[in-house]
């Protein structure tokens, strides 16, 4: 029995793991770019702190687009 309960969790971990990715990284890219790049205004959409933000850019190898600096 606790066999197979703790297969069906590595099954729903992959899983979660999988579908987190496919909607997470698609969310991270759209907000990046209506904040233009803006990775503190990005992090506060999204309710999570910039350092998990810059995590999950690198982990989902997120290309970031800086506004240019006008001067």
């Amino acid at each position: 029995m606790f066999q197979q309960q703790r297969e069906t969790n590595v099954e729903l971990d992959g899983l979660y793991g999988i579908i987190l990715e496919q909607v997470e990284k698609p969310l991270i890219e759209l907000s990046l770019k209506a904040w233009k790049g803006n990775q503190v205004k990005t992090a506060k959409m999204l309710g999570i702190n910039r350092n998990t933000l810059k995590k999950k850019i690198d982990t989902y190898k997120i290309k970031v687009r800086n506004k240019p600096i006008s001067i």
